[in-house]
């Protein structure tokens, strides 16, 4: 049995999902320090994120992918806050983080949310009436 469509493009659009955090804060604080000030914000996340994801399956299960996102998402999230602190001059917890789960769960559930919208109207269309 082959796993989903969505096993194919979900980890790249969460990639850039937070690629994009990255970046928005990137321009929003003007710092022009080189790429390992990006690196650095960069790496938590993306550890944090995906190994959650990866434990839990959620781009390959077939059912419960909402309550999946959300154990990715705020478990992602607390990783990558636990990795900032150890590994960083960060605070483990910081306005930073509040941000980061307010932009990657409007990204991550809302790009989601509107391939799900598609989907359905697709299959709506193709059903006959």
């Amino acid at each position: 049995m082959q796993p989903p469509a969505r096993a194919r493009y979900s980890p790249v659009v969460d990639a850039l999902c937070i690629l994009v955090f990255v970046l928005v804060g990137r321009g929003r604080h003007e710092i022009h320090e080189g790429v390992g000030w990006f690196f650095t914000v960069l790496w938590p996340l993306y550890v944090g994120w995906f190994a959650v994801a990866l434990a839990i399956r959620l781009y390959t299960r077939r059912s419960g992918i909402w309550l999946a996102l959300v154990v990715t998402w705020l478990g992602g999230i607390a990783i990558a806050a636990l990795l900032r602190g150890a590994f960083t001059d960060r605070p483990y917890v910081s306005i930073f983080t509040v941000i980061a789960i307010a932009f990657l769960g409007l990204t991550t559930f809302g790009w989601r949310l509107i391939a799900a919208l598609i989907a359905r109207s697709r299959r709506s269309e193709a059903s006959p009436a």
